[in-house]
């Protein structure tokens, strides 16, 4: 699967306003097909990666990073992936998206969906890649994808995330998400869960 880039922050629509930009990578060139996989019907969904977030907006750019031990469950109640997909700059992107299986095609939306609502929910985050089954398998039931070990980087920095993502008959959008975000993920666990991939991690 060819790499695909989405349109650059300051040409996306206006809404959303602050939204992250995103490729899809390969998982084959990364050699992950050899040594991690998600759970069977997904292995070959790729990790996404974000080329960096829009600038937040002044008056959230005092956003922090920190993340507490416990975080609730936060229920979305705005979807932006398809809004994403949907500017005419990522025609690439769509079509990329369209020739994967629909299983996979889950994945990605997905994983597009969490890293927007996590850099929505605190701006301070800019996710620039994303793995669902880091640290645990993915579950999928029907349209219904649930990643109760997930794991993304922001700012070089690798942190735990769960969610349960839910996408329309046509797999085209989602039309249901809900997240916790948990700790950092130690620098000393990450050759344990396969999380060095991705060169270009700042420390």
């Amino acid at each position: 699967m060819a790499l695909f880039l989405l349109p650059p922050p300051e040409s996306r629509v206006p809404v959303p306003d602050e939204s992250i930009s995103v490729q899809i990578l390969d998982m084959a060139p990364l050699g992950l097909d050899a040594v991690k996989q998600p759970t069977p019907g997904l292995r070959d969904a790729a990790p996404i990666v974000a080329t960096g977030p829009q600038k937040a907006p002044p008056e959230q750019a005092v956003a922090t990073t920190a993340l507490p031990d416990e975080q609730p469950t936060i229920e979305a109640k705005q979807f932006f992936s398809a809004e994403i997909l949907a500017n005419p700059r990522s025609r690439q992107a769509r079509e990329g998206l369209s020739q994967l299986a629909p299983d996979e095609r889950i994945v990605q939306l997905c994983n597009l969906e969490a890293m927007e609502q996590v850099h929505r929910w605190s701006p301070g985050f800019a996710p620039d890649f994303l793995v669902a089954y880091a640290m645990a398998d993915t579950k999928l039931a029907g349209r219904k994808l649930r990643a109760d070990g997930g794991a993304f980087r922001s700012n070089g920095h690798w942190y735990v995330i769960k969610y349960t993502c839910e996408v329309a008959p046509d797999v085209g959008s989602v039309v249901g998400f809900e997240f916790r975000a948990g700790d950092e993920i130690p620098e000393s666990e990450w050759s344990k869960h396969f999380l060095s991939v991705g060169a270009g991690a700042s420390h």
